[in-house]
């Protein structure tokens, strides 16, 4: 069953059949990278990119291995090598047009995948490629976690900011960001 990639058609229905299973380990190889929301997100982002499977699923790989958004800065470079890549980055721009926190809803610490979501916003970040298109949608995140700040989730503001402070020496244009971010409330 997992040795192949799978499409997220597949993704999608391995999570409704185990919504409502019982908790266990993993029973194929694999199987982790199945189980995280931002798999699933990210194979229908490449879908509509009209990129390949394959390429993704290292990113998603990669994702499904940390257990925790990034904080010291060698976690922020391991989207360094995802970055570079034209392809990976059109998928995780197009991600973000279709998923991100939603401040209103009460099921937002259940279902809301911090860590996939964080390690594709230090993704974008480090990213030369569309970098103006980076650099907008992530003026985009900060508008929107500014506003959104104090409501249901100030800890996803703070790692935000965490993110520029950390990469903005090798990123000057986030420093704009982080100060913007400080001045908030950050």
């Amino acid at each position: 069953m997992a040795k192949k990639i799978p499409t997220a058609a597949e993704v999608r229905e391995y999570k409704e059949k185990q919504a409502n299973a019982p908790i266990r380990g993993p029973e194929f190889p694999g199987e982790t990278i199945w189980r995280r929301l931002s798999t699933l997100l990210l194979l229908e982002a490449a879908e509509q990119a009209g990129v390949s499977n394959e390429v993704i699923w290292k990113l998603c790989s990669k994702i499904a291995s940390t257990i925790h958004a990034p904080v010291a800065k060698k976690e922020y470079e391991r989207m360094l090598p995802f970055a570079q890549n034209p392809e990976i980055v059109d998928v995780v721009l197009k991600y973000f047009e279709i998923y991100g926190p939603d401040y209103e809803d009460r099921t937002l610490f259940t279902i809301f995948d911090t860590i996939g979501y964080y390690y594709c916003v230090a993704l974008i970040s480090q990213s030369d490629y569309r970098q103006e298109d980076c650099i907008k949608l992530l003026w985009e995140l900060v508008d929107y976690h500014i506003e959104n700040n104090n409501k249901k989730n100030p800890c996803s503001y703070s790692v935000l900011l965490r993110n520029m402070k950390v990469l903005e020496a090798d990123r000057p244009y986030l420093t704009p960001m982080k100060e913007k971010l400080l001045e908030a409330g950050g």
